[in-house]
């Protein structure tokens, strides 16, 4: 099958997927990133090697009529940035990273960890012009541990998606005639990092919460006029000597792999 795939590093797993199925890649839609705490390097380098042609520019309706010519049954997004045209006649899917319909938006993760969820999952849905609101093809929910990352959460997805696509790649129209329509649900606006700062008066279950849900990302600590980017930090219990240091809590200290004063 002559297919499309939108998407970066976070859910490469998918493109990875679709070449193992027997699919035949006419493009690469990517998006540009910051390369260091977003990548799309996999995605390149696996669209260089195989002669697929790759672009970071947002997909356009002459783009997707220019597949249609060239055979493209097929297009499936992975955590791509930009809206999609939708285009009737061909069979456009999206993994999303959360159990559809609750969860809808751009960033879902980060709101499961800060919210204390038990329960995550990812959704295979059918593209329409709304974002998130396709009809459902595929679900898969897994458990959320206490101490899980953001890191956690995306390689527990990751590895739902091979699984996803066999069975999507085994009849695709079958699977989006039989997808169920989306009935209410919710939407959950895009966490930024900056809106959830981490204070040294606060416990280290508080700032842990925090720093699993945007683990690989910056955290804002702030104890008095200082405030710090900390990068990979997790929260630890300590004694009055441990709370000495540099991001000092409540009760216990913060460990992080990378800091900058700001």
């Amino acid at each position: 099958m002559k297919a499309a795939y939108a998407g970066f590093d976070l859910l490469d797993t998918a493109l990875e997927s679709m070449i193992a199925e027997g699919c035949t890649i006419l493009e690469v839609f990517t998006c540009p990133v910051d390369q260091e705490t977003e990548f799309n390097s996999h995605v390149k380098q696996i669209a260089e090697t195989l002669h697929i042609p790759c672009t970071e520019k947002p997909i356009r309706p002459e783009d997707i009529r220019r597949l249609k010519e060239q055979g493209c049954e097929l297009l499936i997004s992975a955590g791509y940035y930009f809206r999609i045209p939708v285009e009737p006649g061909m069979l456009m899917f999206n993994i999303h990273p959360s159990l559809l319909p609750e969860g809808r938006g751009a960033w879902p993760m980060p709101v499961m960890l800060l919210e204390g969820q038990k329960q995550g999952g990812v959704t295979l849905h059918r593209l329409e012009e709304d974002f998130d609101a396709g009809d459902i093809v595929w679900q898969a929910a897994f458990d959320i541990g206490e101490k899980d990352t953001l890191e956690d959460l995306t390689r527990k997805i990751r590895e739902q998606i091979p699984e996803m696509l066999h069975e999507l790649l085994r009849d695709p129209q079958g699977a989006a005639d039989r997808a169920v329509r989306q009935q209410g649900g919710s939407f959950w606006p895009c966490p930024h990092e900056e809106d959830f700062p981490i204070f040294s008066s606060m416990t280290v279950e508080e700032a842990d919460r925090i720093l699993r849900a945007f683990y690989g990302f910056g955290c804002i600590y702030q104890k008095e006029e200082e405030r710090w980017l900390l990068i990979r930090g997790r929260a630890c219990s300590g004694g009055a000597e441990d709370r000495k240091g540099r991001f000092s809590l409540k009760d216990g200290w913060i460990q992080a792999e990378k800091a900058d004063k700001l």
